[in-house]
Parts: C-alpha cells; sequence; structure tokens
C-alpha cells in the first residue's frame, strides 16, 4: 500500500531559515516510504536550502511572498494526484501522511487535526486557534477543528483552482474557506511536537490579521456563487463533508 501512496502523493514542505529541522524532516518521511518530496524555500538566510538539496530531494525557491506564495510555487510544480503539506519544523509527525492521504480518494482538502500533543502549542496560541475556529465555523457554516493547522492533504486538480489574496500565515485558513464553499473537507487526527529553531508566527499580530481575513472571506464567498477559477473538478456525488474520518487514529503520547 506504501508504494502505491508513494506514487500517488508528493510530500512539500514550506520552509524559511530551518536549517536546524529540515534534514530531519526529510529523513522522517522517507521512513514513511514518501520519496516524492518537494521543499520550497522562501529564499533562507541560513543553511536551509543546502541542507535540504544534500538529502536528495527537489528543492526550489519560491515565486511570490510569505507562505501563500511556497503553497502556490509548490501546487504549480506538483504533479502527483494528491499532495500533503507540512511545516518544516519537526512539529508535524510523518508518521500521520498515510491518515492524512487516505481519506483524499472522497475529499477535496483534507486537514490534520492538532489532537494528541496540544500541550506542545503555546497556551497563547491555542486560545487564539480556538477564537479563529469558533469565528470561522459561524460564518461559513462549518464544524471545522483546526484550520490553521499547518499539515494538510490536497487534490491537487482541487488546489489548481484555488486563489491567494493572502501572503502569510492565513493561508491555511484562505484554502479552509475555499474547500468548504466549492469542495468536501475532513479532518484526521494527528500529532503535534515542539518545533525546533526559531518561532516565526507573531501570536498577537498574526492572529489579529487572519480573524480579519476569515471575516473578508467569508463576505466574498458568501457573495460569490462560482468558484474563482471557473468549474472545479467534480469528485464523487453523495459524499458527507466536514465529517470527522474514521482512520487509523495515531497512538496516545
Amino acid at each position: 500500500m506504501m508504494h502505491d501512496l508513494n506514487d500517488l502523493v508528493t510530500v512539500v514542505i514550506p520552509v524559511l531559515n530551518e536549517e536546524k529541522a529540515i534534514a530531519r524532516v526529510i529523513g522522517k518521511v522517507k521512513e514513511e516510504g514518501y520519496y516524492n518530496i518537494l521543499v520550497v524555500d522562501g529564499f533562507s538566510s541560513d543553511d536551509t536550502f543546502y541542507q535540504a538539496t544534500k538529502n536528495g530531494v527537489q528543492v526550489i525557491y519560491q515565486k511570490g511572498k510569505g507562505k501563500t506564495g511556497a503553497i502556490e510555487t509548490a501546487i504549480q510544480n506538483v504533479d502527483t494526484q494528491y499532495m500533503v503539506i507540512l511545516d518544516g519544523d519537526c512539529t508535524y509527525d510523518p508518521k500521520d501522511i498515510e491518515n492524512v492521504v487516505s481519506p483524499l480518494s472522497a475529499s477535496d482538502l483534507v486537514i490534520g487535526v492538532r489532537a494528541l500533543g496540544r500541550k506542545n502549542i503555546p497556551l497563547f496560541n491555542r486560545i487564539g486557534n480556538r477564537l479563529i475556529n469558533l469565528i470561522f465555523n459561524l460564518l461559513m457554516g462549518t464544524n471545522l477543528q483546526d484550520v490553521c493547522s499547518g499539515m494538510y492533504g490536497l487534490r491537487t486538480d482541487f488546489s489548481q483552482n484555488l486563489t491567494f489574496k493572502t501572503e502569510g500565515f492565513d493561508v491555511e485558513v484562505e484554502v479552509a474557506a475555499q474547500a468548504s464553499k466549492y469542495g468536501k473537507v475532513s479532518q484526521v487526527p494527528i500529532r503535534y511536537h515542539d518545533r525546533v529553531g526559531r518561532q516565526k508566527l507573531q501570536p498577537v499580530k498574526d492572529g489579529l490579521h487572519i480573524i480579519f481575513r476569515v471575516l473578508l472571506m467569508a463576505v466574498k464567498l458568501r457573495l460569490n456563487g462560482k468558484p474563482p477559477k471557473g468549474e472545479i473538478p467534480p469528485l464523487h456525488d453523495n459524499e458527507p463533508t466536514h465529517t470527522l474520518s474514521h482512520t487509523r487514529a495515531p497512538p496516545r503520547q
């Protein structure tokens, strides 16, 4: 099964100054049997690009600004049926890739919900995430548990129809909003670990910006009844949306 998944999936790792973590992340992804790995570098000022390259994976520089630019660049370069995105700071566990990929046969977006190891998320960030989820769900009419998660899977053909107005850490919310409006979303539990290296997220500034973007996106999506780039490729009829996938849960820590 793993070899079949490897042929179908590209693991995308957006990075910026992750020289201390990126080699470890790549190694753990390979240990799980995934070798289609794309590292998208946001013009790191440290040794990230070299560390990734010497580990034998494809490394490219992103186009555009911020994490959004990295995700857009990945979408333009992935040619497998599915992609799984995870941060390059060791916070997300490659052991969860299979859980994220499995529901993509019947979903456009699969969000990895940081259910195990939440203590590794700083308290202030946890409070902010809960507030963002609450506002998102109220405005979008959804029941999503972790719209800011940095580990998620996408159908590649669906992703190619997404449009992006953000530049920063709100890209995940923008993906979730469009998938909720025009596609089908599933959720699976994943692990979350301590990050390696310096945190780039500024909780107050970035949190308020994300909330503003949620409000703006909700208004635009409610007014716009059509997908942003025309027809989204059809998936399957009569499939439930916004359900917690019943895939194998990771072991408790």
